[in-house]
């Protein structure tokens, strides 16, 4: 038994079998069927606290690579955040703090923004990751955008086990799977379009059976929809050892993230000869090891 957000689950020991996207041969694609990073609409939840520490250096850094396709989504109004993205800041009317309520607020407006949009996929982040952009574009062109897929990443290894009050007085136990918002997922349009009113009243559902923002996307669309997670081992949170991904590994990898154990040792990617002080995101080192000749600021070997 675990706490998550303040909410029990019981991890079921009767797992369903688990989704994995191990290659661009699992799904058979038409080329017409084939995106651009115009197809996906890219959006980074985030807070007005950390405009600087979080989202500054991923204006720097992948926001580069796909500035018309990425919208950030804050509690906060900023400026210099809305120069810099040319008016992709959207302000939303959430609390700023870091409750269940505050998420799924934030999560219902990025769907519905989606929604305003053509996009061909939603793809959400948090702001403590750094997104490989050609590599989510390839990831993508191996589905359909016409079919339903819910694309992410579980931070568990059962699906999670609960009373569902959404049908009170009569409560009646699910299981399901939920991408981890902190490694990004993804979903096709078709899908958000039959989430109708759910994606509506998205904030509603999340206080109703009492889920926060992630964990109420995959309740959605594995237990209302039936359509099950695939899971995409490219992906990465803070939530697993991150220096498995070295760099060899660096290029194929969708997602990357960072964070501070406990004892105060650090959680990150595999590569040698960060400076922290300088990069204690490691955004602009992943950004640099990636995009050598794109990115700005880089040492170059002489």
């Amino acid at each position: 038994m675990f706490r998550y957000f303040g909410l029990l689950f019981l991890a079921s020991c009767h797992s369903s079998p688990l989704y994995k996207h191990t290659s661009e041969d699992d799904n058979t694609v038409d080329s017409q069927d084939l995106i651009t990073v115009n197809d996906i609409f890219i959006s980074v939840k985030t807070s007005g606290k950390f405009h600087q520490s979080r989202l500054s250096p991923i204006l720097d850094t992948w926001f580069t690579l796909a500035p018309s396709s990425t919208w950030i989504f804050s509690d906060t109004s900023d400026p210099d955040v809305t120069r810099r993205t040319e008016g992709h800041l959207i302000k939303t009317e959430c609390p700023s703090d870091h409750s269940r309520t505050s998420l799924c607020c934030k999560m219902e407006a990025e769907l519905t923004t989606f929604l305003t949009s053509d996009r061909s996929w939603f793809c959400h982040l948090d702001d403590d990751n750094y997104l490989n952009v050609p590599a989510l574009v390839k990831m993508l062109s191996s589905y359909s955008h016409k079919e339903e897929w819910y694309l992410g990443k579980a931070s568990i290894s059962a699906p999670l086990e609960m009373l569902d009050r959404s049908m009170l007085p009569e409560e009646r136990k699910v299981s399901f799977l939920f991408g981890t918002g902190g490694a990004g997922f993804c979903l096709s349009r078709p899908l958000v379009e039959r989430m109708g009113e759910l994606v509506n009243n998205f904030a509603m559902t999340g206080d109703t059976i009492r889920l926060p923002d992630d964990v109420t996307v995959g309740y959605i669309a594995e237990v209302l929809m039936g359509v099950p997670l695939t899971q995409v081992e490219t992906l990465h949170s803070h939530l697993e050892p991150l220096r498995r991904v070295d760099r060899d590994m660096l290029g194929e990898q969708i997602t990357l993230s960072y964070s501070t154990y406990e004892d105060g040792e650090k959680n990150l990617v595999g590569l040698e000869e960060m400076d922290l002080e300088k990069d204690p995101t490691t955004f602009y080192t992943i950004h640099c090891e990636l995009f050598p000749d794109r990115a700005e600021n880089c040492e170059k070997d002489s």
